[in-house]
């Protein structure tokens, strides 16, 4: 879910508008500000405006938006506890806009949705629910009070999309809500509101935003639509929160090295705010194609990152740093650390914690490494099916070992190999694990794109059955997206 609370905080980087909602020049620095993390700059803008235009709610609106980013990708739970009461004032400003502000609704939505993530993050669920179910009758309700009202349909679309990708458990749990979730129709209003601020000029200053989430839930969905933040026009390179999500970007489609660059090139300096999640996620990339600087990047975490999500996996990628220059002793250290630290439920932690009780294979690590950067044709030269009994004797390194060269196979285009790949893979059930669920998934996926709807629907429906294993939440929701494709 952090992708999810991602695409949510940035919501309140574009919006803007003001008791009244008055969008300015102020308020547009204020928007760049929090865009570019200059929190520093971010405080100044916003005391003059407030000293200037006392009743323009717009300042109210983009401090919370900015509390929530710092809260989610900075800070620990005692800090939330000492600004929540903040929070509840900005939510009390915001709230006396006038109902006939179209705004108002958008606002508190999005408000709503950056303290869910918030909650999400400390494992309060039910205020996390709440949050949730408050933000979507909200835009419901402005969706019906003012259905020509163009900013609705962002926040509004990915809920949408959100919603509709919950797997059935889920899905079930948010239907007693009355949430109603489409994938397909949450990525039109998203695609709408886009092109809309493309023709009208009155949401000139909403293109970045909406082409932002056009771009990003895209991504998120893996749909066919090939949109990036560098093609829709933003300027990437001014924002270390951008340059971060066009990383990930680059790493899907195998540019490692692009990746690294934007990462290392961020801007960064006194003056904007420091998250540590981004040395973690410099150091992960790094591991790909420049070892040597991984280190610095993961100790830089480990020292500066508050809170303990990430830390195991940290700890993991230090781990591979050390097998990968014949560091056998060190590697151990670290894969013990893996063990010490205190649980927490990130994917990438719980799948550190999975790998560090199992042991690491070598050469799994190597083929991992080589398809996040992209070197697709030297997985399939190295993991010659006739080569497992070579290297992998237990079942999950045999389900592994068949995984990353069908994904290899896939990325190289050679489908009616992959297919047997991935089959091969699936015969090991035991573990379940995401390289099983991938597995299955990416069968259905292939199977789509040959027409065999029904083998298609088969395998999507066997992957969205199979729990309980590191980042089935993204598993899950790629899958119900799939079905739903489907003729």
């Amino acid at each position: 879910m952090r992708h999810f609370y991602l695409l949510i905080f940035s919501l309140a980087l574009f919006s803007g508008t003001a008791q009244k909602v008055e969008f300015n020049k102020a308020m547009e620095d204020g928007i760049q500000a929090i865009a570019e993390l200059r929190y520093g700059d971010l405080h100044q803008i916003l005391t003059r405006e407030r000293k200037a235009n006392p009743g323009n709610r717009v300042p109210d609106y983009l401090e919370a938006a900015a509390l929530c980013i710092r809260g989610f990708f900075v800070e620990n739970e005692e800090w939330y506890s000492n600004n929540e009461a903040r929070l509840d004032k900005l939510f009390s400003r915001v709230e006396e806009l006038p109902d006939t502000e179209p705004y108002k609704r958008v606002f508190l939505a999005e408000m709503a949705l950056g303290r869910s993530g918030i909650h999400g993050k400390y494992k309060n669920n039910i205020k996390a629910a709440w949050g949730f179910y408050r933000a979507y009758n909200l835009l419901d309700d402005n969706l019906r009070e003012f259905p020509n009202f163009i900013p609705t349909l962002i926040p509004f679309g990915v809920l949408q999309t959100a919603v509709g990708s919950l797997p059935s458990d889920y899905k079930s749990v948010a239907s007693l809500f009355g949430f109603k979730g489409n994938i397909e129709e949450g990525l039109k209003m998203i695609r709408k509101a886009y092109y809309y601020s493309l023709a009208d000029p009155k949401l000139k200053f909403h293109r970045d935003y909406f082409g932002f989430v056009y771009a990003y839930v895209n991504y998120e969905l893996e749909t066919e639509e090939q949109v990036s933040l560098y093609t829709l026009g933003m300027d990437v390179d001014a924002s270390s929160f951008f340059s971060y999500l066009e990383a990930q970007q680059k790493l899907r489609s195998g540019e490692a090295g692009e990746a690294l660059k934007l990462l290392q090139n961020r801007p960064s300096s006194e003056e904007y705010l420091e998250v540590p999640f981004f040395e973690y996620y410099t150091g992960k990339v790094a591991l790909m194609i420049k070892p040597e600087e991984a280190y610095k990047h993961l100790h830089l975490f480990l020292k500066t990152a508050k809170d303990e999500e990430h830390r195991k996996s940290a700890y993991r990628y230090l781990a591979w740093y050390h097998l990968l220059n014949g560091q056998k002793a060190e590697a151990e250290a670290y894969r013990q650390k893996i063990m010490q630290e205190p649980e927490t439920l990130t994917g990438s932690d719980k799948q550190a914690l999975d790998e560090a009780n199992r042991g690491f294979n070598l050469a799994l690590i190597k083929a991992r490494l080589d398809f996040d950067a992209g070197r697709y044709a030297r997985i399939v030269e190295n993991l010659k099916p006739e080569g497992v009994e070579d290297c992998c004797r237990k079942n999950w390194e045999r389900q592994e070992y068949h995984y990353r060269r069908a994904r290899a196979l896939q990325e190289l285009g050679l489908i009616d190999q992959a297919i047997p790949a991935f089959l091969k893979a699936m015969e090991y059930q035991d573990p379940v694990s995401f390289s099983l669920a991938n597995s299955t998934l990416q069968v259905a996926v292939l199977f789509e794109h040959k027409g065999n709807w029904s083998q298609s629907k088969r395998y999507f429906k066997e992957a969205l059955a199979l729990q309980g294993y590191p980042f089935h939440e993204g598993v899950q929701q790629k899958a119900k997206a799939g079905l739903e494709r489907l003729p």
